[in-house]
This record gives structure tokens, sequence and C-alpha cells, in this order.
């Protein structure tokens, strides 16, 4: 495996919609033209883990259907740390929350 391709070892081993049992995932690092195609595919950047995903692991999109949530969500923030797409968090107070309503206060 080159330096630029790491492994993902999944803790629940799954078949694809192609009956392939998948054990480990490949992770290429993605470069500018993924995220270029990811754009193409949907403008709102939440819908880009899963397409950017797919084509980090080689994987289709929906091969992540069966997959077990737990190796998943472990994917995915696996992902986020090595593009630095989850980055916008870190370090934040866990405990503030988003802002309440704005209620008008009359001037006195």
């Amino acid at each position: 495996m080159s330096q630029s391709e790491m492994c993902f070892i999944l803790k629940f081993p799954y078949s694809c919609a192609a009956g392939s049992n998948i054990t480990e995932l490949p992770l290429r690092r993605l470069s500018v033209k993924d995220l270029k195609a990811a754009r193409k595919i949907s403008s709102n950047a939440a819908d880009w883990d899963d397409i950017l995903l797919s084509r980090a692991t080689g994987l289709l999109p929906e091969d992540f259907d069966n997959m077990d949530l737990e190796d998943y969500l472990e994917l995915q923030k696996r992902f986020q740390k090595i593009t630095g797409m989850g980055k916008g968090s870190e370090g934040a107070d866990p405990g503030a929350g988003a802002a309440g309503e704005v209620v008008p206060v009359p001037a006195k």
C-alpha cells in the first residue's frame, strides 16, 4: 500500500450488492478533481461524504447501504480527519448550543 493509500479494517464485514465479501477498505487520498466531481453531483456539502467516500474506497455509493452503522460512522470520522473536512467543531465547547431565538426588546 502506498503513502497515498491507507486501509480501513471493518469490525463487521459485510457483502456488497455484487456479492463480494468486504472485510477492509482501501482509502486513497483524494484530489481536487474528486471534489469537483462531487460538486457536479450535488451543490450541498452535506451530500459529499458518500460521494467522496465512494471515490476514496472504489465502492459504489449504494455499497455502503449494507455496512454496519458503527463501521460507517468510524469510516466517516476517519475520512473527515484525513481530508480536514471535520475540523469545524474541533476544540469547540461541547456545552455551547445554538443561540436561541432573538426577541425584540423595546428601548426605554
